[in-house]
Formats: C-alpha cells, structure tokens, sequence
C-alpha cells in the first residue's frame, strides 16, 4: 500500500483507525517474506528432482536446514540401465565422511571413500526381469562433524532383450533323482551365503580383469531349454576355455566359498568388497582355498566340464549385493590377460 499525502490522511483518521491502518502493512510485508521464502524452497527442491540422472553437480540438503548451509556435491549415475545389469555410481562431496545407499530395497553402506580416487563407489544391481519401469536410490550423507544430509534420484530400466539357447544334457541335471535334493538345497544355501557376503572394504576396481583369453560363447540372461525343457535363464557368462586352462580372479579380493555343486561343478567365489562377488564354476580343479587373499589376476582353479555342461569351458557368475548381473559390461575389452 502507498501512502500520499501522509500529514493530511493522518489529521483526519482518528487514532483507532490509523492503528489498524498500520497493522494492515506490516501483515502484508510478513505475507510477502513467507510467500518468497515458501516459493525458494519449491525450487529448489524441484533442482533436487530434476537431478534425476547422469553426471550431475548439486547440493545436499538436509530437513530442517536452511537453505543457504546446502553443500556442494557430484554424482555420477547413468542416465538409464538395463535389467540385469550393474552400474557404478561415484559420489564425491567435501566433508563426507560415509554414505549410505539405498536402491529399491538394496542396502549398501560406505564407511569411506576409495583411497584411490577419493571419492565414494559403489556397484548397484539391477534384477534381470524386474518388472519396474524405474527404481528409486536414495543416498544418505553423513558429514564430519555430525549431521545428516538426503539426496533421492529416479534410475530408468530398460527392458533387454535375451536370447533362447536350446541344449541336450545328461537327463540327471533335467530331472534329478530325488536322493540328490538334499544336496542341491544345501548347495544352493552355501552359494547364496557366499555371494550375499558384504565386506567393508572396496577390493575391486573397473574394469574386472577377464578370467581366460577366450571369447564368450553364451551370454548372460538367455531362455535356457534343456533337452526341451525351459529352466532358469543363464545367470552368468560362459567363456570358451579346454579343459586345464588356467582361470584368474577378475580382481582382488578373499575367497569365500570352495565347493564341489551338483550343478555348478567345482566352484570357487572371490569376495570383491562393498558386496560384489565373482563365482567360477565347472572347474576340473581348485587353486586356492577358503579364506585365502587374491591379487587381480591370481589362479582361482581350472577351466573343466564338472556339473550341467555339454562340454568344457569356465562358466563366470557376477553378483551385486546378492543380485547376479551380467559380468560382460565390467570387464576389459581386450581379451589379453594382464
């Protein structure tokens, strides 16, 4: 409200009105500053939403704080990801002292960031056939000092398509006898054991190493038919190996299961840190034993034809936080062992 003629005006109200003239402004005044102060915190609110993908620079905010303490950050995420796939992301924000993730339901915490790069890392899971269009991460910051900070992104799923592989096996791994139950169960228990296993410290670096110089000659994800029958898709990579040839951890890391399986064979799983694991199956041979350390590289065992095979290769099984997820996009390209 403008005021002119300010002497006269106030002459002719009498004192009662003229309060209430001067009330009526201040209100005013006050409804403005909040409208502005409410409008402020929609945009930037919204810049968090939009932020939803990619390579993105931004800041933190916490509930409750004011705007003005948000602090800067870089997240690296795809802007999209395929079902039964990984995807690193890369968090880096001064001050942070551990982050904790949460992609749909799959929990991963961060004590530090990588000594390497000195940011924080971490491999995510997407489920082959998750029938979500989107999954939701949620990052919690925590910062030195104490203190709380949320950050929530949407991740679009892409739906691959997968290959139908039709292959004749000794009819026992179709329809197994009912004595060897008991140890397919008990196996089965064990490898989710082993694969489920989350250390706290980040042993892995991308990309893995390829565990033999040969090509892949079955991919991950494809409708298996074993003798006409559809089973479980192929939740791993097979790589063409002669039985005897050497196989190599795709990274470092500690060796957590060692077992003979009616279905895998002999089987060997490295633990890589931060839940990701590498599993080798169908080997003719162990070269190291449980609790055993690994270098990138070392000798896990040998390419061999035992469990459901049609003949010798190594069979590679990926997994992300218990997910298994196809391990091709990891590695290195060049089929030349390091």
């Amino acid at each position: 409200m403008r005021l002119s003629g300010k002497n006269s005006v106030m002459r002719s109200l009498p004192l009662l009105a003229l309060l209430c003239l001067l009330l009526s402004v201040a209100g005013d005044a006050g409804t403005l500053r909040a409208a502005a102060a409410t409008e402020a915190g929609v945009t930037l609110a919204a810049a968090d939403r939009a932020a939803s993908s990619g390579s993105k620079v931004g800041a933190a905010r916490s509930p409750g704080r004011r705007q003005e303490r948000r602090r800067p950050f870089t997240l690296d995420i795809p802007k999209s990801v395929g079902d039964g796939e990984a995807f690193a992301l890369r968090f880096g924000a001064e001050g942070a002292e551990a982050l904790d993730l949460d992609l749909d339901g799959k929990k991963l915490h961060i004590g530090a960031p990588s000594p390497v790069s000195g940011i924080f890392e971490a491999l995510l899971p997407v489920p082959l056939d998750t029938k979500k269009k989107r999954l939701r991460l949620t990052l919690t910051v925590q910062w030195k000092g104490g203190g709380k900070e949320v950050l929530t992104r949407s991740v679009p799923v892409k739906k691959r398509a997968y290959p139908v592989q039709k292959l004749t096996v000794d009819r026992k791994f179709v329809n197994p006898p009912p004595e060897t139950a008991e140890k397919i169960r008990r196996d089965r228990a064990e490898m989710r054991a082993a694969v489920t296993t989350v250390s706290p410290v980040q042993y892995w670096r991308l990309p893995l190493a390829r565990p033999v110089p040969g090509e892949v000659t079955s991919l991950f994800g494809s409708r298996r038919v074993f003798n006409g029958v559809p089973k479980n898709p192929h939740k791993g990579v097979d790589f063409d190996a002669a039985a005897g040839d050497p196989v190599a951890a795709v990274d470092a890391g500690e060796v957590v299961l060692v077992s003979e399986h009616y279905y895998g064979g002999n089987t060997v799983v490295v633990d890589h840190g931060l839940g990701v694991a590498s599993a080798y199956l169908h080997l003719s041979g162990f070269n190291v034993r449980k609790g055993q350390r690994v270098a990138r590289g070392d000798i896990v065992g040998f390419a061999g034809e035992t469990g459901r095979v049609t003949g010798p290769h190594l069979h590679l099984s990926f997994y992300v936080l218990g997910v298994s997820v196809n391990a091709e996009p990891c590695l290195e390209t060049d089929r030349r062992r390091d």
